[in-house]
């Protein structure tokens, strides 16, 4: 079955407009992470589990997003 024009979606069976939103999603995830960790790094009684959270929590939609 042929989801997209794309080799990447169709791999993990996802359509264009699909795989686009949930890498829209991963990257504001990261952005956000991202400057939690930047704090974190200065102040480190801020965000301790966080990477771990997010990491977990990418993991999961990851696993359960594909085919």
């Amino acid at each position: 079955m042929k989801f997209s024009y794309f080799k990447h979606p169709n791999s993990v069976c996802l359509s264009y407009y699909n795989h686009l939103k949930l890498s829209l999603y991963f990257s504001k995830k990261f952005f956000i992470a991202s400057i939690k960790a930047f704090i974190h790094a200065f102040f480190p009684n801020n965000y301790i589990t966080l990477t771990s959270e997010t990491v977990s929590k990418i993991l999961s939609v990851i696993n359960y997003s594909r085919c």
